[in-house]
């Protein structure tokens, strides 16, 4: 399987299990997750599933760049998911998360740069 569809399928499962979240804040009038369903969606979903239509868009190569890419920002996105869930849930303090949540953002951001590199090389599949 390419990084392509992999983004693609875990930024669809990302956006399934955000409308979750939304749903059930919805229907128990809690609130107080909006920051972390916000990050599911757009962080979780929305850019896995652009990263997805640019590596077909502009067919680049999805070999080992490709690769680091999509692992980093996954693993930075399940881990800031999960500290945005603890620390909007009252489960783990602020102090605790704010540096995981840092580490996980930079991973992210990197992650977008690394598509960034690519879509610079523009080094085309076969």
């Amino acid at each position: 399987m390419k990084p392509e569809r992999i983004n693609l399928l875990l930024g669809l499962v990302w956006l399934i299990l955000g409308m979750g979240l939304g749903e059930h804040m919805g229907r128990v009038g809690d609130h107080s997750q909006h920051v972390t369903h916000a990050h599911i969606m757009l962080v979780g979903g929305v850019l896995p599933i652009l990263f997805a239509l640019i590596y077909r868009a502009f067919a680049l190569v999805q070999g080992l760049l490709a690769w680091i890419q999509t692992l980093l920002h996954h693993v930075g996105a399940a881990v800031m998911i999960v500290s945005l869930y603890m620390l909007y849930g009252a489960i783990a303090p602020e102090s605790t998360l704010g540096p995981v949540l840092g580490i996980s953002a930079m991973l992210i951001i990197l992650s977008v740069v690394l598509v960034l590199v690519q879509a610079l090389r523009g080094k085309q599949a076969a």
